[in-house]
């Protein structure tokens, strides 16, 4: 009834039992209980920025190369590059999802150099044409038809 209501987002009919048989038992926290093994120790926000890093530097790194830098193991550098920077590979190349960091550096370059030259060349802001992406069609008046150029 409720997986009809609030689709995937409700608990299964199992989960609610399997958590009244965990508090019968002495269970008090409904947080998550303490683990067997090591916590992860190379996906952190350090890491994730050198792993930007090198990407920025050269985008057709590929991930043994990083992990070989970082000194972290190759399923870390992948788990860092698709979950946190939501990158992925195509044809040999790491492509961000959304252009994210990548853009941002590009477009913050673009833009200093704008303001700079704004700044020393006070007719600069005249000169610059924008339009929209309308085709125009040069117009030969002798023979009354559209040219192709």
């Amino acid at each position: 009834m409720l997986q009809k209501s609030f689709g995937e987002s409700a608990l299964s009919k199992t989960h609610p039992y399997e958590w009244y048989k965990a508090f019968k038992k002495g269970r008090e926290t409904v947080g998550d209980m303490p683990r067997s093994g090591r916590a992860s120790t190379s996906v952190t926000d350090d890491s994730v920025e050198k792993v930007k890093e090198i990407i920025a530097d050269n985008i057709r790194v590929s991930l043994k190369e990083i992990a070989h830098k970082l000194e972290i193991l190759r399923e870390s550098v992948r788990t860092i590059m698709h979950y946190k920077l939501s990158m992925q590979r195509v044809a040999a190349k790491l492509v961000p999802i959304d252009l994210k960091f990548i853009q941002k550096g590009y477009r913050e370059q673009v833009a200093a150099d704008i303001l700079d030259r704004a700044n020393s060349n006070t007719i600069f802001m005249e000169r610059i044409i924008t339009g929209d992406e309308t085709w125009i069609f040069e117009y030969d008046t002798l023979t009354n038809q559209q040219s192709s150029e």
